[in-house]
């Protein structure tokens, strides 16, 4: 893929050996066709969005920064694959930017350009590359008007003017991607205050060069670049006008600068520009004088009563900027000052907050940058950023788990585990609350993902699994398991299904004018009884008559059962004996064999209970409750039933090793607590005598230490 974007990558021989290139007498060698580098493009493209890591993605597409670019900026209208390629190649130029910039999101606090936006502005009119005494390569066209690499020797300068043609194009695609990517909005402000700087600059050079010697010299390449920058300038100020003030400190410096030569630059272009710009400052609604310097406002307010009353078309502008400089302290609130006293962190958090909402609510956004976004909101959560809100932040997260991509959904469930270390109790309230659906908002697969973030929550949060929180999941996990869910929407929408079906199998058995033959790829080994059976547990395990789906209740069942052994001190007693009565009752009243997976959930929920109450008596835990009496010969009375009739092997032996684990508990309820193994002479009864400790000088006993070889 490499060799058909950027020849110079892969080595000489490695090319050779791959294909020979295009050779027509008289004319370049043609290395790499239009229809191959489109594909190779499109390659590329297929292998970031099927494995949307960032890092990935940065590793390869860094390289070929400057080709993509190229491929971009460079459109042609005669040709649809030209069409395609440059579409193709902005995405993969837009990802890889803000995958480079991402990682830099709350960390650039100098006024300079990113490495990004500056490599680009030196290659403007990149088309490829050549080395001294090598031979070169250049994106050139065909006679199809469609885009090709061909070979060119070094030091060919024959085309400067069409690099001039070029000039316009490549800076308004400059701009337009300036403008595309969010985190180069702050590149914008930075680039426009660097090139007025130095315009103004140049216009203060006005003496002539003086003549010592005859020499000759070439200044296409410098007076190509001067065209570049001043372009580029026009561009900014058409094109972003609201953007180029961000730093209202250096503007005003600058404008100051440029009026202080009011009456010896003759350079009106410049005067006039710089009184836009402090129009667009003074109006901003986010301008304060009170945060800038006030001998720089008597300087900028001196200037301007020296151009208002001078015989040029400023004046007019001048005295309507005086008027406004003087009477802004009147228009502005007196809490305004305060209101906006952000520390850096702050702005950087808010900056880094912002860019990371903009490339997960982007539709356009491929799967690595929103990937990329997540990371920067994980980055967030780590140092308790305050600029967060938990609420709206759940809400993303909820909607992101329902993203079609599974590395964006598995990486969501890792984040909700984060936040949950910091707001446990919400995080658990609001996974709990989209993983029950009351409002049938959600479909199965992503109901089962809410389940699986909150089994990793209540996993790594075990501590604050208790009280009302730990009662408020385990009700809601009790009423999806329950048989008494009903869902009208899902009954509707099955009955729609059906009847869509029918029609289906109507018309294709009238198409076939009989029975339609099934063409479906099955097991060999597998006789028409096994299929049937298969396929009647698979389609039972969907809704019927608008209850639960058992897919969900045996995921519920499984979730509840991991948090009775990993915290049953935080679960009411009541609370439990409803979930192990739910289970009861799944054994004795739902025996189908669609219902066979229901049931094993169920019955590892009877042995998690048991391990939890096992465990605590092991650790000396008094939990207030018990599994004894009549209660445990119930249970071990139905498990015996079901091992000896159920008709799903895997539940028969999950019974069978359950009641094995119940009679070993019981036998340990029987036995006293553990006993202190006897290493030494214990304290003799009546007498104070301890022969394996002494006695130190603040009359303490302590362990006697020998040293034994």
């Amino acid at each position: 893929m490499y060799r058909h974007i950027d020849p110079s990558l892969v080595s000489e021989h490695l090319v050779q050996d791959v294909s020979e290139p295009i050779i027509t007498i008289g004319k370049p060698k043609v290395l790499s066709s239009s229809k191959d580098i489109l594909t190779a493009i499109r390659r590329l493209s297929k292998l970031l969005t099927s494995h949307p890591n960032p890092a990935l993605a940065k590793r390869i597409l860094r390289p070929i920064l400057l080709p993509l670019w190229s491929l971009a900026s460079w459109k042609h209208e005669n040709s649809n694959i030209e069409d395609s390629l440059h579409s193709d190649a902005n995405k993969l130029l837009k990802a890889l930017i803000q995958l480079l910039e991402g990682n830099n999101a709350g960390e650039r606090a100098s006024q300079s350009l990113s490495r990004v936006v500056q490599e680009l502005l030196d290659n403007l009119l990149f088309r490829g590359r050549s080395q001294p005494f090598k031979v070169g390569w250049e994106y050139a066209l065909d006679q199809n008007r469609s885009v090709q690499i061909q070979e060119v020797s070094s030091g060919d300068a024959k085309h400067e003017t069409k690099d001039f043609d070029r000039i316009d194009d490549s800076v308004g695609a400059f701009v337009t991607l300036l403008g595309s990517i969010p985190e180069l909005s702050r590149d914008i402000s930075i680039l426009f205050l660097q090139l007025f700087k130095k315009w103004t600059a140049d216009s203060r050079r006005t003496l002539p060069k003086i003549a010592t010697r005859v020499v000759v010299e070439d200044d296409t390449q410098d007076f190509r670049q001067k065209f570049i920058e001043a372009k580029l300038l026009q561009h900014l100020i058409d094109s972003f006008p609201d953007k180029l003030v961000e730093d209202s400190h250096q503007v005003l410096q600058i404008t100051s600068e440029v009026f202080s030569r009011f009456s010896a630059d003759a350079n009106e272009d410049v005067n006039t520009i710089a009184l836009s710009l402090l129009n667009i400052v003074l109006t901003s609604p986010r301008f304060k004088t009170s945060s800038v310097n006030e001998e720089l406002l008597q300087s900028i307010q001196v200037s301007l009563d020296q151009i208002a009353k001078s015989q040029t078309e400023s004046a007019t502008t001048a005295k309507n900027l005086l008027l406004l400089l003087k009477y802004r302290n009147y228009m502005e609130e007196p809490d305004d000052a305060a209101k906006s006293t952000l520390t850096d962190r702050q702005v950087e958090d808010r900056k880094t907050h912002r860019l990371a909402m903009s490339y997960l609510t982007n539709l356009d956004s491929p799967a690595p940058v929103r990937v990329q976004g997540l990371e920067l909101l994980s980055d967030l959560v780590k140092s308790h950023s305050p600029v967060l809100d938990i609420s709206s932040l759940l809400v993303l997260y909820a909607s992101l788990l329902q993203d079609k991509e599974e590395y964006i959904y598995l990486r969501t469930i890792r984040a909700l585990v984060q936040l949950s270390e910091r707001h446990p109790k919400t995080v658990l309230r609001d996974v709990v609350d989209r993983y029950v659906d009351p409002q049938e908002e959600s479909e199965l697969d992503q109901r089962l993902r809410f389940g699986e973030a909150l089994l990793q929550v209540i996993q790594s949060r075990p501590l604050a699994f208790v009280y009302d929180i730990a009662k408020t999941v385990c009700e809601g996990l009790l009423f999806v398991a329950s048989r008494r869910g009903h869902r009208p929407k899902s009954e509707q929408n099955q009955q729609r299904r059906e009847k869509i079906k029918k029609k289906k199998d109507a018309e294709a058995e009238e198409a076939w004018d009989g029975e339609v033959p099934q063409l479906d790829d099955d097991d060999e080994t597998q006789t028409e009884e096994d299929r049937e059976l298969m396929a009647r547990i698979v389609g039972g395990w969907e809704s019927q008559r608008g209850s639960e789906d058992v897919r969900i209740r045996t995921s519920a069942l499984a979730i509840l059962a991991e948090a009775v052994e990993v915290n049953i001190d935080g679960i009411p007693p009541y609370t439990l004996s409803t979930a192990v009565d739910t289970c009861i009752l799944i054994l004795t009243l739902e025996p189908e064999a669609e219902k066979g997976i229901l049931r094993r959930s169920a019955i590892l929920m009877i042995l998690a209970f048991a391990k939890a109450l096992d465990t605590a008596r092991q650790e000396g835990r008094k939990l207030g409750f018990a599994f004894v009496g009549q209660s445990l010969q119930d249970v071990k009375r139905v498990l015996e039933y079901v091992e000896g009739s159920d008709n799903d092997g895997l539940v028969r032996q999950h019974a069978r090793d359950v009641i094995e684990s119940l009679m070993a508990w019981e036998m340990n309820m029987l036995t006293p607590g553990a006993v202190k193994e006897s290493t030494g002479l214990q304290d003799l009864a009546g007498l104070s005598v301890n022969p394996m400790s002494e006695q130190n000088s603040q009359g303490r006993i302590r362990p006697k230490i020998e040293e034994i070889e």
